[in-house]
C-alpha cells in the first residue's frame, strides 16, 4: 500500500487500485447485502433485517456512525477498525472515504445483529483449498477439499471460528504486531507506517501471526460492503461510496438505451427512497421495496 494521505491525486490512484481489486462485486452489493443478511434469520437465529414482512420506508433506523458508542467492539477495539478502513479507503470530509462513509459502524452492527453474517459461512472441515487448475474429482475429503482458486469466492468464509471470533482475536494480533515492531498500538502509528503495516499483513508475512492474511481479506470484504451497500444498512453515508463509483443505487428499471450505455441522469437513491409500485395492494411475497403494502383489514373499499 502506498502513502495516499495527502493529494487527491494519490488518493484517487489508491482509490481506483482498490475498486479494480474489488471487481464488480463493490457496485453490485448495493443491492446484493440486503440477501446475505436475509440469510442469516433462521428459527434459532436473530432474524435478519430483510426476513420482516414491510417495507424498507419502515426499515428500523440503525446507529447513526457519528456515536462513540458501539454495539459489538470494545472502545479499543472500535478505534483499531476505525484506523484500517480509514486507510483502505482514505478520505476526508470533501471527499469521503470508508471512515466518512460509517464503514466502522457498519461492521460493527453486522457482527453485534448476526451470527454469521457471512453468506455462505463454514466452521466446520473440510475447508477450501485454492489450486491453480481444476481439482477434479475427490474422494470423500475430510481436512479440506481442493478448489480451483478463480472458484474459492464462492465459498465464503472458511474457518472454525466465527466472523467475531476472528475479528477479536485479529485486532489482538495486529496491535501486538505493532507493539512488537514500533513499540505502540496500531492506531497510534502515522499513516505512513499504518500503510507499511497493512501491507507486511496483507502478505501475511507478520512473524508469529499466521492468519494475517485472512484477517486482512475478511476486514477488506466487509470494507467493500459498507462502503458499496445500500444505506439502509447502516454505511454508504451521504451514497459516497455509489458516488465514487458512479452508480445510481436502486433504481426501479432502466430504459433498452440505458442498459446499453449505462444511468442516464437518473437521481442517486436508496431503497429507503423507493416508494411502494402499487401502495394499497396485499401482497404475499417480499422483494424490497415491496411491489404494495399490506391491505388494512378495516379498510373501507366501497366498490373497488
Amino acid at each position: 500500500m502506498t502513502d495516499d494521505a495527502t493529494t487527491g491525486s494519490e488518493r484517487t490512484l489508491s482509490r481506483r487500485t482498490l475498486l479494480q481489486r474489488a471487481g464488480l462485486a463493490a457496485a453490485a452489493v448495493g443491492v446484493g447485502v440486503g440477501g446475505g443478511l436475509a440469510a442469516c434469520g433462521g428459527d434459532n437465529e436473530t432474524p435478519g433485517l430483510v426476513d420482516q414482512d414491510i417495507n424498507a420506508v419502515e426499515f428500523p433506523p440503525l446507529p447513526p456512525t457519528t456515536t462513540s458508542v458501539t454495539s459489538f467492539f470494545t472502545r479499543d477495539e472500535a478505534q483499531t477498525v476505525d484506523a484500517i478502513v480509514g486507510r483502505l479507503i482514505p478520505g476526508d470530509a470533501s471527499d469521503p472515504g470508508a471512515r466518512e462513509a460509517g464503514v466502522p459502524r457498519f461492521i460493527d452492527t453486522k457482527l453485534a445483529q448476526f451470527a454469521s453474517f457471512a453468506t455462505p459461512t463454514y466452521f466446520d472441515p473440510p475447508f477450501a483449498k485454492p489450486v491453480v487448475l481444476p481439482p477434479g474429482p475427490q474422494d470423500a475429503p475430510t481436512k479440506a477439499i481442493a478448489v480451483q482458486k478463480s472458484e474459492l469466492p464462492r465459498y465464503g468464509f472458511q474457518g472454525s471460528s466465527t466472523p467475531q471470533d476472528a475479528y477479536r482475536a485479529g485486532i489482538a494480533s495486529l496491535d501486538a504486531f505493532t507493539k512488537k515492531q514500533h513499540g505502540v498500538r496500531f492506531v497510534e502509528l502515522d499513516e505512513a507506517r499504518q500503510d507499511a503495516v497493512l501491507s507486511v499483513v496483507e502478505a501475511g508475512k507478520a512473524g508469529g501471526w499466521p492468519d494475517a492474511g485472512d484477517f486482512f481479506k475478511l476486514v477488506l470484504e466487509d470494507t467493500y460492503e459498507g462502503m458499496f451497500s445500500d444505506p439502509i444498512y447502516g454505511g454508504n453515508h451521504g451514497f459516497a461510496g455509489w458516488k465514487l463509483v458512479g452508480y445510481p443505487g436502486a433504481q426501479r428499471a432502466y430504459t433498452p438505451h440505458e442498459l446499453e450505455n449505462g444511468p442516464q441522469e437518473k437521481r442517486v437513491q436508496g431503497l429507503r427512497d423507493m416508494a411502494a409500485m402499487n401502495p394499497g395492494v396485499p401482497q404475499d411475497h417480499v422483494i424490497l421495496p415491496m411491489a404494495g403494502t399490506r391491505m388494512d383489514p378495516n379498510m373501507d373499499m366501497g366498490d373497488k
